[in-house]
């Protein structure tokens, strides 16, 4: 006779999961619509029997989606989720998953295929406004050049920024606002390992070089070098503070 496989009973949902996925529910079939207040505190605690605290966590599960907008001393509200709430703990998130084994390297890997896709579609679809901005991003990575190394840091983001901002898809603005500070890291990581503000300013150049070019093939190759160089000083200066550690 065949073993039988092993069943394994379902994992109990918590109640606030319960009340959270109801008013979800109402959410999205539009029982419940933008703008609407929902029920009391008091009366979602009479309606699930439940306390004052599972109902409270039921709903900042809602806002941390954000599904519901609350304001001390008001009821909570419907909303539209946006880019930005969407992404909105992954800075958090992302320190916390740099501290795991790899976990730089595997953010280093999705943020390569993020920009490199980025930069793909930038040059095939910027339109000379959008060139335009990008310019100007560049232009002030250029003059940086000679100031602080905080100023030219800031003009290096910045010119990364340009890029998704030109894309039109908050999504991607969203993302890089959240990994901000430690690509911030990575920049002065890297500056430690000698790479110079010329070498980064000219790795940009040839990204706009190429999208100006509308070459996709070669913008997003230009990408690709630029992030490699950045990692590859990231991990030479990293190298030192921990003895003993390959890579």
């Amino acid at each position: 006779m065949a073993d039988t496989p092993a069943r394994f009973p379902a994992a109990r949902r918590k109640r606030y999961e319960e009340i959270a996925e109801n008013l979800e529910l109402q959410i999205f079939s539009g029982r419940l619509l933008e703008g609407e207040k929902i029920p009391s505190e008091r009366e979602l605690m009479e309606q699930f029997g439940v306390g004052r605290s599972t109902v409270r966590e039921a709903l900042f599960s809602l806002q941390r989606k954000g599904l519901l907008s609350a304001r001390a001393g008001a009821a909570a509200r419907v909303t539209k989720p946006t880019p930005q709430t969407i992404v909105s703990d992954l800075s958090g998130a992302a320190r916390h998953f740099l501290n795991q084994p790899n976990g730089a390297r595997h953010l280093q890997h999705a943020r390569a295929l993020l920009e490199i896709g980025l930069t793909r579609e930038v040059a095939l679809r910027a339109s000379d406004d959008d060139l335009s901005t990008l310019s100007e991003a560049l232009e002030a990575n250029r003059s940086a050049i000679e100031g602080s190394q905080k100023a030219f840091e800031h003009t290096d983001l910045m010119f990364h920024y340009t890029l998704a901002m030109i894309a039109h898809n908050p999504i991607f603005t969203s993302l890089n606002h959240a990994l901000n500070e430690w690509l911030a890291e990575q920049r002065s990581m890297s500056a430690r390992a000698g790479a110079t503000r010329m070498e980064v300013y000219q790795q940009h150049k040839a990204v706009y070089d190429a999208i100006l070019a509308r070459d996709p093939v070669g913008a997003q190759a230009a990408m690709e070098v630029h992030l490699a160089a950045v990692y590859r000083n990231y991990w030479k200066a990293l190298q030192p503070l921990e003895t003993g550690t390959e890579y």
